[in-house]
């Protein structure tokens, strides 16, 4: 089955502290405790742009690009899975010795942000704070066809080449949308520019042909190990993570808040920046007197 990958989560923590060259894209400003801030399949640190200037005025934001993605290095190695993202992810927060950290993540950077919980929980204790989960990939579910596509044989590659950029962009951004008239043309213009480079395709494709670890179902019982604060953010109408996941997440983890935003597609950092920015400010606010504690 396309998109599924073959590493596992024993590799995956043998694999975390080796050393690895490539360092990720980011951009940060704020003072205070740190947010790490990881976006999803196709995107950029630019899918946070509506919420960097009101979560910066009492923390520090750190938004990253994942490998392949954004200016991030893409190189031609053919290792794009989730466990690499998370692996270069958590090399990131060592280096900057980020703790009291909250991470948010949307899609699969939220399934990033569920893999770095894990793993520091179990190997770097008291770092991590806190959890903001949105539209987050988490469990078995089907693949969304801007993903299928691009993983398909040799029709995938070829796609990306001979389809526009812009269109290519704008149908995938309307899928994500729950307003297909909201989308805007500078997103638009801002993601294909991102895919526009023959190592970007590459890295789409590739990404997308590991996109599922092999081990879904096994990593996905170790959820109830995660017990910081967890806000989960869900739009109502989602079509490429569906609502059930969200619900699934919040009755597994034992520390959880689900907020479902009406009108709301996969994206409500974009699509809803505003009630997104209060449903995260309010959890920032109220968890901050009792979230130094750790999970187990």
């Amino acid at each position: 089955m396309s998109g599924i990958s073959t590493a596992t989560w024993e590799h995956f923590c043998a694999s975390v502290t080796n050393p690895s060259p490539l360092v990720l894209n980011h951009q940060q400003q704020g003072k205070g405790d740190p947010l790490l801030l990881i976006h999803g399949f196709g995107e950029s640190l630019y899918t946070w742009r509506h919420l960097v200037p009101g979560l910066t005025q009492r923390h520090h934001v750190i938004a990253v690009d994942l490998k392949g993605f954004g200016a991030s290095p893409k190189p031609d190695d053919d290792t794009y899975h989730v466990y690499e993202q998370t692996r270069l992810v958590l090399q990131f927060i060592a280096h900057h010795d980020l703790r009291r950290l909250t991470v948010i993540g949307n899609s699969l950077g939220g399934g990033v942000a569920l893999i770095a919980a894990l793993y520091l929980n179990q190997h770097d204790p008291g770092r991590l704070r806190r959890l903001v989960l949105i539209g987050s990939v988490a469990y078995p579910q089907p693949l969304p066809w801007f993903v299928r596509l691009p993983a398909m044989p040799i029709i995938g590659p070829l796609s990306l080449t001979l389809l526009p950029d812009r269109r290519l962009i704008r149908n995938v951004l309307k899928f994500a949308y729950f307003d297909d008239d909201a989308v805007p043309d500078d997103a638009v213009d801002v993601y294909a520019r991102n895919l526009g480079s023959p190592a970007s395709r590459r890295a789409l494709v590739a990404t997308a042909r590991q996109v599922v670890p092999a081990d879904i179902d096994r990593l996905s019982k170790r959820y109830p190990r995660i017990g910081q604060p967890t806000l989960i953010i869900w739009g109502r109408q989602d079509r490429i993570v569906p609502l059930w996941v969200g619900q699934r997440l919040d009755a597994s983890l034992p520390d959880s808040r689900l907020v479902v935003l009406e009108d709301t597609g996969h994206v409500p950092q974009e699509e809803r920046p505003t009630q997104t920015q209060a449903v995260i400010d309010e959890f920032l606010r109220t968890t901050g007197a009792n979230s130094d504690r750790m999970a187990p």
